[in-house]
């Protein structure tokens, strides 16, 4: 939980009381390679703090997986429309290796809104990381080539490629698996 409390610092007006209020509930949970956090077409009904472990986020196009985001330790996850919409999810979330979170269910949430104007500022934060991120990852399939998305993976998230599949990295990166192979290939060579 200490990761999460130093998490929840780096937000404007935190108070250790905040962190108390939060602790009731909050939801240790553990998910094995390969499970998810959630299913696409299910409702997102939390949030999770990933203390351990690295979960991509994905869709199904054509039968076809498109991994569109790898969340790694000391962030949150959850498919922010579905949570605030309460709608059924577009995307997936699964654990790409042994993962622990930490849970905090959206009834509990909306409590927490109304409780303190901390957690509001929390979620109007989240959201707009949430869609920083989102503008930046469009923009990195938009404005660069395969071999330099590869190479910006390389220099900015090298962990990536010990820890996550070549087929997700490959879908990630929005190329075949063989492309990939190639680039790597050649940037191995160089």
């Amino acid at each position: 939980m200490e990761a999460f409390n130093t998490y929840l610092k780096q937000f404007p007006h935190y108070t250790p009381k905040v962190f108390e209020e939060l602790i009731p509930h909050l939801i240790k949970k553990s998910i094995v390679s390969g499970d998810f956090f959630l299913q696409q077409g299910k409702i997102c009904k939390s949030i999770a703090f990933i203390e351990k472990g690295i979960m991509r986020l994905f869709y199904l196009h054509d039968g076809k997986e498109i991994t569109n985001c790898f969340c790694k330790e000391n962030t949150i996850t959850c498919s922010y429309s579905s949570l605030i919409t309460q709608k059924e999810s577009h995307i997936a979330i699964q654990a790409v290796e042994y993962t622990e979170l930490i849970v905090l269910p959206y009834a509990s949430l909306m409590k927490l809104y109304e409780k303190n104007l901390f957690w509001q500022q929390v979620g109007r934060l989240a959201a707009q990381n949430e869609f920083i991120t989102t503008e930046s990852h469009n923009r990195f399939l938009r404005d660069l080539s395969a071999t330099e998305r590869y190479t910006q993976i390389l220099e900015n998230e090298s962990d990536l490629l010990q820890r996550v599949p070549l087929n997700y990295l490959a879908s990630y990166l929005q190329i075949t698996p063989e492309t990939l192979s190639r680039i790597r290939n050649k940037i191995t060579r160089t």
